[in-house]
């Protein structure tokens, strides 16, 4: 075992210059892949749901399940290549992944999309859970926060410009056309990745903790489950059996989950990454930025396509002003990741994630134009160029080659819980806002209860059909805005607490460029 490390590591110092931009090249690829996924089909939503003639709900789920099985597995598949190769399993999920596409393209009704879109999610959970350590074991020190520069952008980049891309190709083409474009970049991004991706063997136990793996799945599927169940339904209370109970089985289950770790003799999860403080503050910021951004984005699409006009298409082109920063500065803030450290330039994006999210508090106003939001636009890219990069080489720093899988995938759980928790809690705020707005305009009256009941995201359409109500649209507007402006004071707040917990928790920049990985 010693002697494959030592082949691998030789390999690792002599990689040709060309092959290191191979190797990034196949994992950028299936990165991109999967976190397109995450939000591209948001925009083809109507046009399956009428080509299908199903629910609302069921056609959700073509996005739910998605994200959920995602979550419920990123653990489970970062231990597997922690254990049995983290290149075998990243390959094998893009096999998965690029599988589960060609299903979604072919899918003859919503139930079979939905299971499709399920595979998807196993296949984008190794893809992303697994990336990120495969660059830990192919790069080193300076060079490594320079790749991860550009992992992070690509995460932000593809999350941000989902619905753009996905509304050129349903406009263009059809919904089906934002699953195949998956199979020909899933080939290329395999054949790269057999020929030319490399990985640090390492001695390891490899006792399979079978009951740990079941625990800590079973935890994050009933708090996804809860999770989403909420969001399905933000009407109903947090106190009802389909939101409570799973979110308190999910609790006992991890209760339980870290009992079981700790007396464990072969731990599925090695719960001394969270002693390293760093890694913790990188969970931290992950968690922020997909709360706070990222959930945004769903919220932020409703108030430019519906209450300001625009077209789904014309809304990509407009936030290609956040998600375009990412791609180009990526590389540049990993430079400057790996010349001064990760907690100033992490900090940093979060203040200006901050800033963005209150230059929109105090300029959004009533407007029906997107042009007063270009200053906002510009903070939020900035601080989405420059997390990323940073929280993906403190997730990796006094991380072991044999834990690295797992540091990643713990750290994209916190991603997505991030974002599911985001959605909810946005929701939850932005609808207080809009029934206060409404009961005070209309004075609590039967039809102010019809329209809060209805909820903001009725809002435009209810507003035409009551269009002899006098002034009831501008009413309408106005009090969707203002559950805005109030979102925007929360996720200000949060911005700016959790600019100075990962102050403290992020470490300074590490005095040698020596791997900090190794122990």
């Amino acid at each position: 075992m010693m002697h494959n490390e030592d082949v691998s590591e030789s390999t690792q110092t002599q990689q040709p210059h060309k092959a290191s931009w191979l190797i990034l090249i196949s994992i950028g690829l299936g990165v991109l892949m999967a976190m397109l996924d995450v939000t591209i089909v948001n925009v083809a939503l109507p046009t399956i749901q009428q080509e299908f003639h199903t629910s609302f709900i069921s056609t959700q789920w073509i996005v739910n399940a998605y994200t959920a099985t995602y979550a419920i597995s990123i653990l489970m598949i970062s231990k597997l290549g922690d254990l049995y190769g983290k290149k075998r399993f990243f390959l094998l999920s893009m096999a998965v992944f690029t599988f589960g596409s060609l299903l979604c393209a072919v899918a003859p009704n919503s139930l079979f999309l939905n299971v499709s879109r399920g595979i998807e999610g196993v296949g984008g959970a190794g893809i992303l859970g697994l990336s990120m350590a495969l660059v830990g074991d192919n790069y080193e020190g300076k060079q490594r926060a320079f790749i991860l520069g550009i992992w992070g952008s690509i995460v932000g980049f593809g999350t941000s410009v989902g619905p753009l891309v996905g509304g050129v190709l349903v406009q263009y083409f059809n919904w089906r056309a934002i699953f195949l474009i998956n199979i020909p970049v899933g080939l290329i991004a395999m054949y790269l990745g057999i020929r030319h991706i490399t990985e640090k063997f390492h001695a390891t136990d490899r006792h399979v903790d079978l009951l740990g793996m079941v625990l800590s799945t079973l935890t994050v599927a009933c708090i996804v489950i809860g999770l989403l169940n909420k969001e399905n339904d933000l009407s109903q209370s947090w106190l009802t059996p389909q939101i409570a109970g799973w979110l308190v089985a999910g609790v006992v289950l991890l209760g339980i989950f870290i009992l079981w770790e700790i007396h464990v003799p072969h731990p599925m999860m090695n719960l001394a990454l969270f002693k390293e403080r760093t890694f913790v503050g990188s969970c931290v910021a992950a968690a922020t930025i997909s709360f706070g951004l990222f959930a945004f984005f769903t919220y932020m699409t409703i108030l430019m396509q519906d209450y300001m006009g625009y077209s789904p298409l014309a809304v990509g082109c407009q936030r290609l002003l956040i998600s375009a920063f990412p791609l180009v500065l990526g590389a540049f803030v990993g430079y400057l990741v790996g010349r001064i450290g990760n907690r100033l330039i992490a900090c940093a994006a979060l203040f200006l994630e901050g800033i963005g999210f209150f230059l929109m508090h105090v300029m959004l106003g009533y407007h029906l134009t997107w042009m007063v939001l270009i200053p906002a636009f510009i903070f939020m890219g900035l601080g989405n160029a420059g997390i990323n990069p940073a929280i993906s080489n403190a997730a990796l720093e006094n991380i072991a080659p044999q834990n690295m899988g797992m540091a990643s995938g713990i750290n994209s759980v916190f991603r997505q819980l991030g974002n599911c928790f985001g959605i909810v809690v946005q929701g939850l705020i932005l609808s207080a806002g809009y029934r206060t707005s409404i009961m005070n305009g209309l004075h609590h009256s039967v039809l102010a209860q019809h329209i809060v009941t209805a909820g903001p995201f009725a809002g435009m359409a209810l507003a035409k059909h009551l269009a002899r109500v006098p002034h009831i649209l501008p009413l309408i507007q106005h009090a969707y805005y203002d559950g805005v402006h109030r979102l925007l004071c929360v996720i200000t707040v949060i911005f700016v607490l959790s600019t100075v917990g990962c102050w403290f928790l992020l470490k300074r920049k590490p005095s040698s460029d020596v791997p900090l990985d190794q122990h």
